[in-house]
């Protein structure tokens, strides 16, 4: 019966869920016409041009435009980790990526602004020919709503 209890336990502690493992703070996918912005509420209809803060401590925050992922940011005092969909496809961690406002982009709640892997893209897309980090964005960035 020892025998038994035993492995009944040792069974248990290896196929239980364990409730205190982090979060892995990678972009997550999001799901279109079914979440709204966390910023400004509008359902997001595609990522593109959009944003997503992941947390080990709450769920993802997703935002339909970068504008609205950089005032949150800033609100929150930059509480877990920003992904930025990237103007070629894929996700990037913001802080890795580059931005710039090309003249002729629409974004979601009008900010304009358009993530880049590589600096040199965001210049040649920029209609003043600047790229900027992620700090410049969420400083300058105004609050979209």
């Amino acid at each position: 019966m020892k025998t038994l209890s035993l492995l009944v336990a040792l069974t248990l502690s290896v196929a239980a869920p364990t409730a205190c493992a982090k979060k892995s703070l990678a972009a997550e996918s999001v799901a279109l016409d079914r979440v709204e912005c966390a910023r400004c509420r509008m359902l997001i209809s595609t990522d593109s041009g959009g944003g997503q803060i992941v947390s080990a401590d709450d769920d993802t925050r997703f935002y339909d435009d970068i504008g609205c992922l950089a005032a949150d940011w800033r609100a929150r005092s930059g509480h877990g980790r920003a992904f930025v969909r990237i103007a070629s496809g894929g996700w990037g961690d913001a802080v890795d990526a580059s931005f710039a406002r090309p003249a002729a982009v629409a974004t979601a709640m009008g900010s304009g602004i358009v993530a880049f892997a590589l600096a040199a893209d965001a210049r040649a897309a920029d209609r003043e020919g600047r790229a900027l980090t992620f700090d410049e964005v969420v400083r300058t960035s105004g609050d979209p709503e």
